[in-house]
């Protein structure tokens, strides 16, 4: 004799446990494990990619190469374009006269970027040079959690630790790649190799905060976004590509531009990137696609003290001094990263290994041990690419 229970979803009360309720299904849905505990590893990579602006997994601003072996990468810096027109000197053919017909020299066979035929044409020079980006030591965000806290706890607390080692790794990061981009955009130029970065300064006596440059008020926002358009004419001037521009904001400017209400219009924004003035969703500024950031020289610390540069020197490029105690200091309200999708990009990054996560129970300590770590570093590549709206102190 067999005994046939029914099962699924019109089982009755004779076919437990076959047609009970799952316990972690969220809200009535589908998903039988909603709310089951997530892989650790998961979690981390998960909550580093939310909290993260600048680490650029789409290649839009930064440019990215794989180590296999080795600690460093390098990239060509390729030097100035072919000036087809500046073929005329002064006095070319030096018989006394200056701008003659007989002053159009020809150079290499070609005069103003014409070809005589039968002249023989060699190639001009183009200036080059290298950049060479280090990788880092590894960085490691580590956390010890007692078993006796595990033990007493009511809730689960490894899921809001491992958030937090992302965070910690995404934010320090962050800093790195926002302050690099700050000293890319007042970097100075190499002549016949590239041009400096594009960096506008609001000046103001005594300026010693945000609203001491931009008043909170129309006069302050429109003096922002006269900077905007300022900057961006800049690198319209450096032949940076338009597309796939992105300005990185403090929260300072984003309730500054609640006064350019044409931000949040659809009418001055396409339906996909139009802002919302009451969820403070900012649209696009002068070309610019904004992000906010709290991460930017001068919020979370006015100065690293050097100190980057003290445990070791080749961890100096991250240092900065965004103070404004004193007559001429600067601290930026705006950093501008671009150029990666032609291939120009303004910061580069070596990646040795991406993020790795571990967890283990340390029974001599009572503890459970977590961490995640990355090895990677980051460099100036291209500075004409990078820009900013710098506020200094004028006294």
């Amino acid at each position: 004799m067999t005994l046939e229970l029914p099962s699924g979803s019109g089982a009755g009360p004779t076919a437990v446990p076959y047609g009970v309720t799952r316990t972690l299904n969220k809200e009535y849905g589908n998903n039988d494990r909603a709310l089951a505990l997530s892989l650790f590893s998961g979690t981390v990579l998960e909550q580093f990619y939310v909290n993260t602006v600048f680490y650029d997994r789409g290649g839009q601003f930064i440019a990215m190469k794989q180590l296999d072996g080795g600690h460093e990468a390098r990239w060509p810096v390729i030097g100035d374009d072919i000036d087809l027109f500046n073929s005329l000197d002064d006095d070319g053919n030096e018989d006394g006269t200056a701008w003659q017909a007989g002053d159009v020299v020809a150079e290499g066979g070609i005069a103003m970027g014409y070809h005589n035929p039968g002249d023989f044409i060699t190639g001009r020079k183009i200036k080059m040079s290298e950049k060479v980006i280090r990788c880092d030591d590894i960085l490691v965000a580590p956390i010890d959690v007692p078993f006796a806290d595990l033990d007493l706890a009511h809730f689960d607390v490894l899921g809001p630790y491992a958030q937090k080692l992302a965070r910690s790794l995404a934010t320090d990061n962050d800093r790195k790649i926002a302050a690099l981009a700050w000293a890319a955009a007042k970097a100075a130029p190499v002549a016949g190799v590239y041009p400096g970065g594009n960096n506008v300064e609001v000046g103001a006596s005594g300026g010693s905060s945000f609203s001491s440059f931009f008043a909170n008020n129309t006069t302050g926002s429109g003096l922002f976004r006269e900077s905007v358009a300022e900057l961006a004419k800049q690198m319209d001037l450096d032949n940076v590509p338009e597309q796939g521009r992105y300005l990185f904001i403090s929260p300072d400017v984003r309730k500054l531009l609640r006064f350019e209400t044409d931000v949040f219009n659809r009418d001055f924004n396409e339906a996909q990137i139009a802002g919302t003035l009451n969820t403070r969703a900012i649209g696009v500024l002068e070309g610019f696609q904004l992000i906010t950031t709290n991460n930017l020289p001068g919020q979370w610390t006015d100065t690293t003290n050097g100190r980057y540069g003290l445990y070791d020197s080749n961890l100096a490029k991250y240092d900065f001094d965004a103070t404004l105690d004193a007559t001429n200091d600067t601290r930026p309200a705006a950093i501008a990263l671009c150029g990666a999708s032609a291939g120009m990009a303004a910061i580069g990054m070596v990646q040795a290994a991406g993020i790795r996560t571990h967890i283990e129970d340390d029974e001599r300590r009572n503890v459970k041990f977590m961490k995640a770590q990355m090895h990677v570093g980051y460099d100036v590549l291209a500075p004409w690419c990078a820009g900013a709206i710098t506020m200094k102190r004028t006294a």
